[in-house]
């Protein structure tokens, strides 16, 4: 269940994505066979954005998604958590948009006691990764407290 690549297969999957990000900008230029150079710099300068977006994500979801195969303890109860399921939200960076995911723990025993990793401590302008869709870490219908352990960051 955990999503982690080596370093080289992150590479891999970046080199890739940047090739097509290339040939997507050669083919652009074949069919705009008089654009101005700035006209080439803004469909450049779209692209890169969402090859960043991507070169991001791939740093980030395929290191890590907080997966633990020793499921975390329930702050509550001290019952072992149970996996739910993994959960993603979109950051709007400056570079680029990435779609961010993490292992979603709930507690069987005690309701609306959950665990969403760490990764709050990794910040984009002042604002935590993981506010997406709420605050403070939850996605949005994200149920119950929400418990981090830990300083560790992505």
């Amino acid at each position: 269940m955990a999503h982690t690549k080596s370093r080289s297969q992150r590479r891999a999957a970046f080199i890739g994505i940047a090739g097509e990000m290339y040939d997507h900008l050669e083919d652009w230029y074949e069919e705009h066979p008089t654009a101005s150079f700035g006209e080439v710099e803004t469909e450049a300068r779209r692209e890169r954005r969402g090859l960043m977006g991507e070169v991001l994500r791939i740093l980030v979801n395929e290191r890590d998604t907080g997966f633990q195969w020793t499921p975390p303890r329930c702050e509550k109860c001290g019952e072992g958590m149970e996996f739910e399921r993994y959960r993603e939200w979109t950051v709007r960076g400056l570079e680029g948009d990435t779609k961010l995911k993490r292992a979603y723990y709930v507690c069987p025993n005690c309701t609306g006691e959950t665990f969403f990793p760490p990764g709050s401590k990794t910040e984009t302008a002042s604002r935590s990764l993981e506010r997406g869709g709420g605050s403070g870490g939850q996605s949005s219908g994200a149920a119950g407290k929400v418990i981090r352990i830990g300083s560790g960051s992505l």
